[in-house]
């Protein structure tokens, strides 16, 4: 099962504004008519509860949103580039690659995360004209939209975790009580990855998942080790399969209780059940484990045989049972608070001298306005300037130390200073 996977994500462009005059007989000096291009199409992630893997990101890893359309004659404003909304499992984390920051937690069906913002689109020569600049021939270029890689960690968000050393018989018992097909074999670390099956035999149906076996150490990763345990942590119930065979079995339920308590000690808040298997090769043996579970003060335990089903209703009604109480206390919590994906920027700019006669400018509004413009025409530059000066970027560069020839740089674009 693939839960974890890069991929990069690209707003689309901006369109580029017109630069256009009114044009109509009769009509003498029309003035600029340039309409502005459409803001490019953003990036969003979606939880969705169809699909429970990230298999779809395996061969294609780069996705993009449409472009904007640039802006046209008579104040015509392009039209706004589609959003692409990308469906990831209910459960999955986004990651920054850049820093490692954590831009969402995709923990509920719907939940939606903004992951790249669209380019905006350049204004029209119409937005320039002032009382002392009534004509103006320039318009501006669409700006890019933003680029990001993301990390997608997919922590498996089931109603039920199946946990248990090797050949516990979890396998066997997801196979029979839904449609899943894990790999079952009399071998130990048969399942080697995470396997998802629906219960639907109840009046609500509810998802559980088969958990790769644990060893001792698994929460230091020893064999499958954190693979598998970040899984555990967004069960709402935790299910505890011991082989009723077993010679040791309460041993082997203490290892296991151990290790997920030293990996999360707030899952001992879940809760959980213990479900003593392959009652079918030795009864006794099976019925003797239970009651001493029991004997200390356990009073949700099962014995079951999965071959021959024994027990096997009255175990799934127990789990059915811890589900619904389980989805019953998250429904009565306060609704969870969705953080801010793209918080935004607390400066409007700043200058750093780079080295004598080199400066740049950092800010989200002077360095996309400086991008979009094109710097090749007198015109268009001198608008560049006047709204450095009306906006302070010029009195703070000088308090810098800019000086006529120097080279300030606004992002990708670098601007002599005159």
């Amino acid at each position: 099962m693939l839960d974890k996977v890069e991929i990069s994500v690209e707003g689309g462009k901006g369109g580029a504004g017109a630069a256009s005059f009114h044009r109509e007989k009769f009509i003498v000096n029309g003035g600029p008519d340039g309409g502005d291009g459409g803001r490019g199409g953003r990036v969003f992630l979606q939880a969705v509860d169809d699909i429970y893997t990230l298999e779809t990101y395996r061969a294609k890893k780069v996705f993009r949103a449409d472009n904007g359309l640039d802006g046209g004659i008579r104040q015509r404003t392009g039209a706004r580039g589609s959003d692409l909304t990308l469906s990831v499992p209910v459960g999955t984390r986004v990651y920054d690659v850049s820093d490692g920051s954590l831009l969402a937690d995709l923990v509920s069906i719907g939940e939606t995360a903004l992951v790249a913002l669209g380019g905006r689109g350049g204004w029209g020569n119409r937005r320039f004209a002032t009382s002392t600049n009534q004509a103006p021939r320039y318009a501006q270029r669409g700006h890019s939209g933003e680029k990001v890689v993301l990390l997608l960690d997919l922590n498996l968000l089931a109603d039920v975790g199946l946990l248990g050393l090797p050949n516990a018989g979890k396998s066997t018992f997801l196979s029979v009580v839904s449609q899943a097909k894990p790999k079952v074999a009399a071998y130990p670390f048969t399942t080697l990855a995470p396997v998802l099956g629906v219960v639907l035999s109840m009046p609500e149906r509810f998802t559980v998942a088969d958990l790769p076996g644990l060893v001792e150490g698994a929460h230091q990763g020893v064999g499958l080790g954190l693979e598998f345990l970040k899984h555990v942590q967004r069960c709402r119930v935790l299910v505890h399969l011991v082989d009723g065979n077993e010679p040791d079995a309460l041993e082997s339920l203490d290892l296991i209780e151990n290790e997920v308590r030293a990996y999360d000690p707030g899952l001992s808040e879940l809760e959980q059940l213990i479900i003593v298997t392959k009652a079918d090769i030795d009864p006794a043996s099976c019925e003797r484990v239970a009651g001493r579970i029991k004997d200390q003060g356990r009073n949700s335990v099962s014995v079951i045989s999965s071959l021959s089903e024994e027990g096997l209703e009255e175990a799934i009604k127990l789990i059915y049972g811890a589900v619904i109480r389980a989805r019953k206390e998250e429904l009565d919590r306060e609704a969870r608070k969705i953080p801010v994906i793209r918080p935004p920027a607390t400066e409007r700019f700043r200058v750093e001298k780079k080295r004598e006669g080199k400066f740049e400018v950092i800010g989200a509004g002077p360095v996309s306005f400086v991008e979009m413009m094109n710097l090749e025409e007198d015109d268009s530059r001198e608008e560049v300037f006047r709204r450095l000066e009306r906006w302070g970027v010029t009195k703070e560069l000088v308090n810098n130390g800019v000086d006529i020839g120097d080279t300030v740089r606004f992002g990708e674009s670098s601007l002599v200073w005159e």
